[in-house]
């Protein structure tokens, strides 16, 4: 953005006047005149859409898809989906969404958040997980089945790789930090 200026002037002595009154006072400052001449390139302007934000719509509807999906198919990717389980992803899917949504700064924390929550769920869930045989969701014996509310909350293998494509998801999209940006015609 530039700005022209003219250039300054002299000041022009004033023109004698007849004797009608009292005589103008002498021009003693110069008056500098600013434009600005619009480019006539391209504008780009940023849109607000960041990967954070992206990440966190796009997990949103994901989750709530996979929620309403898990009250009919309850082994879906051989997962262990329980009605509670499924009231979680529901409730992950709205908040994902709200904050992907709101802004830029709060998509970041919430992607932050539940990138640490699901990846804990995940190291928790293999390092706590053993081999057993599963009541909820895809019913059959588990290599690293952690039962966290037996009969309700059960996580899996399949689970706690799930846990950790998400978490990673979400991290790698609040760490990003680009924008998008349109592209405008002046």
């Amino acid at each position: 953005m530039e700005l022209e200026r003219e250039p300054r002037r002299k000041p022009t002595p004033p023109k004698s006047t007849p004797a009608r009154g009292p005589a103008p006072a002498p021009a003693s400052q110069t008056t500098v005149t600013r434009t600005y001449t619009a480019p006539t390139e391209e504008i780009v302007m940023p849109n607000e859409r960041t990967y954070a934000r992206e990440v966190c719509v796009v997990q949103g509807i994901l989750f709530l898809t996979i929620g309403l999906i898990g009250f009919v198919v309850t082994d879906l990717f051989s997962a262990h989906l329980s009605a509670s389980h499924n009231a979680i992803h529901l409730a992950s899917g709205a908040l994902a969404l709200w904050f992907g949504f709101d802004s830029e700064r709060s998509a970041r924390i919430y992607s932050f958040a539940f990138g640490a929550v699901y990846g804990a769920l995940a190291i928790l869930g293999f390092a706590l997980g053993k081999p057993a045989m599963a009541t909820v969701g895809h019913v059959a014996e588990d290599r690293f089945l952690w039962k966290l509310i037996p009969g309700v909350l059960e996580f899996g293998t399949a689970d706690h790789i799930l846990h950790t494509l998400i978490a990673s998801a979400f991290i790698l999209g609040a760490a990003l930090k680009i924008k998008r940006v349109k592209r405008m015609k002046a």
